[in-house]
């Protein structure tokens, strides 16, 4: 085995030596880095300049060294010049026979001889060694090498294999990914005579990577990382040319995402930061929902208060804060989905006492391609006071055919009705539906 491992290394050195590749260092010229609030994961677009010699050259890419080589692109921005590998290669700082020159080795022979002395190193392809006398050993020979020294510890090295048909500076683009980094969206909502909304974008990034003056764009959706479109990312870069400094711009939409453009931003290594992005004070109606399901039952029904969105509102936290008794108390906290700009938002502040809700199936029956749904709703008021209740039933995917009480808003997963029910009222609502 050993003597295969020692045919190895002369092979690979004299491959070595039959090309000459010239070492080069990157000049960078800026970037683009995209953050998703689906996936801890950055993708960095840059673009590169790298000084080239005639014929092949070995690239250094310090920055993307410990990253999955195969999520890397690069890709030459002109002619002339080809990319012709990326490797990733753990090596020792110091090599394993560097280590050993000057060292007392022991070398077994097949013949069964054993020759013990300093190890000089290698000539004319030869083991060099002064014993008793001074040896040359084919490496063909040797069955066993005892080394001092094993090398220091390894460390990994990235670069990539680049021939050019003559001297002179080229343009590449560098794509790659980060794992870990990301960011979400937080809100502190105030609530006094009106709603004070304050939103936040917060980038958090636990690598050792730093981004300076990079542009930052921030996608919302969720996006498939197995096979992500080219076009959706050639889309986001070319919208990150745009980029202006300032506050987050409002979302364009990009195929099913939302794409954020924050300018030009410094991201440093294990560094969290919060950014503004929306200021929004705004009247509200304070309600009551019910949610009910299609298996039937009873649920709780909670005090909400609820107004209409002046921006596109990122998937995020919300936290709930009311003035009493001149201290801001903390009195809730809910998780929002991505809510369109002049939709309405509604936040559960508690459970109401004085409101009982009720869901009945009516009628269930299966038919060739679909299930068929008939549904009665009843809520019922034991208080003092006429209240104002959003009624949800959760219909999956089917389509009402028929209702009561006219609903006042229908999507893909839910359909919403509103009613007032006065002190000691009951009121009910039927409708159907096919999924």
């Amino acid at each position: 085995m050993r003597k295969r491992i020692l045919a190895g290394i002369f092979v690979l050195f004299l491959l070595l030596a039959m090309i000459v590749l010239h070492q080069t260092k990157a000049a960078d010229e800026g970037g683009t880095l995209v953050l998703y609030d689906s996936a801890r994961i950055g993708v960095v677009e840059k673009t590169i300049i790298l000084d080239l010699k005639k014929g092949f050259n070995e690239v250094p890419l310090e920055e993307i060294e410990g990253l999955n080589i195969e999520e890397v692109t690069l890709r030459p921005l002109s002619g002339k010049v080809t990319v012709l590998g990326i490797i990733s290669q753990a090596y020792p700082t110091k090599g394993v026979f560097e280590a050993n020159i000057g060292k007392t080795v022991t070398i077994k022979l097949k013949s069964g001889e054993t020759i013990a002395g300093k190890f000089l190193g290698y000539k004319d392809g030869k083991i060099a060694v002064q014993g008793d006398s001074y040896y040359l050993i084919e490496p063909e020979e040797v069955a066993y090498m005892k080394l001092a020294e094993l090398g220091s510890k390894a460390k990994a090295q990235t670069y990539a294999i680049i021939q050019a048909e003559e001297d002179g500076k080229y343009k590449f683009k560098l794509i790659y990914r980060v794992q870990s980094i990301g960011w979400s969206s937080r809100y502190k909502l105030y609530l006094t005579n009106k709603a004070l909304l304050f939103g936040y974008i917060v980038i958090d990034n636990p690598t050792n990577k730093t981004f300076e003056d990079f542009k930052v764009m921030l996608v919302s959706g969720e996006v498939n990382f197995y096979a992500p479109p080219q076009v959706v990312m050639e889309r986001i870069y070319a919208t990150a040319e745009k980029a202006v400094v300032g506050v987050p711009e409002q979302p364009q939409k990009i195929e099913a995402f939302y794409l954020y453009n924050l300018g030009m931003l410094s991201v440093n290594p294990f560094e969290k930061k919060m950014i503004p992005y929306i200021t929004q004070e705004t009247s509200f109606e304070r309600e009551y929902l019910y949610e009910s399901y299609p298996y039937g039952g009873s649920n709780e029904i909670y005090e909400i208060i609820s107004f209409k969105t002046e921006k596109v509102l990122p998937a995020g936290i919300v936290e709930i804060y009311k003035e009493m008794n001149d201290t801001t108390v903390l009195i809730g906290e809910q998780k929002i989905d991505h809510t369109a700009k002049g939709d309405i938002l509604r936040l559960k502040l508690g459970r109401d006492v004085d409101l009982k809700g009720k869901t009945e199936i009516l009628e269930q029956r299966r038919e060739s391609d679909s299930t068929y749904y008939k549904v009665r709703i009843t809520i019922e008021n034991f208080g003092d006071e006429t209240k104002e209740v959003i009624v949800r039933h959760y219909k999956w995917s089917g389509k009402i055919l028929s209702s009561t009480v006219e609903p006042i808003d229908e999507t893909a997963h839910y359909v919403e009705f509103k009613i007032s029910v006065k002190p000691g009222e009951k009121k009910e609502i039927v409708f159907d539906y096919r999924v």
